[in-house]
C-alpha cells in the first residue's frame, strides 16, 4: 500500500493540463462577462438616444386662414455628434437637438 501511494503521489500526468484548462476557461469566462456588460451599456446608450431623438420630433403647425390652401409646419432634426457628450436634455425639443447621452447613466 506504500508503494501505491508513492506511486500516486509521484504521479503527476495530467495534473498540469487540467490546471491549464481550468485557467484558459477562467479567463475566457471573465473575458466574456466583461464584454457582456460592454456590450449592455452601449445598448442602453444607444437606446437613450433613439428614445432622446423621438423626444426631439416637432408636432407644431400652422394653417394661414381659410381662404387659401396654404399651411407649414415645422422641421424635426436630431445630431448625433460622437465626439461631443453631453448630459440628456428633458426640455421641449430645439431645432437642432443633441441627442447624445454620457455612457454609464
Amino acid at each position: 500500500m506504500t508503494k501505491l501511494a508513492a506511486k500516486l503521489w509521484d504521479d503527476d500526468a495530467g495534473a498540469l493540463i487540467a490546471s491549464e484548462y481550468l485557467f484558459v476557461v477562467t479567463i475566457l469566462i471573465i473575458g466574456t462577462i466583461v464584454g457582456l456588460a460592454a456590450v449592455r451599456e452601449a445598448i442602453n446608450t444607444e437606446l437613450g438616444e433613439v428614445a432622446n431623438a423621438l423626444l426631439a420630433l416637432s408636432q407644431g403647425f400652422t394653417i394661414s386662414g381659410q381662404s387659401g390652401t396654404g399651411g407649414s409646419v415645422d422641421g424635426s432634426q436630431a445630431i448625433d455628434t460622437p465626439g461631443t457628450i453631453q448630459d440628456p436634455i428633458a426640455t421641449p425639443p430645439a431645432i437642432p437637438s443633441v441627442i447624445d447621452l454620457i455612457p454609464g447613466n
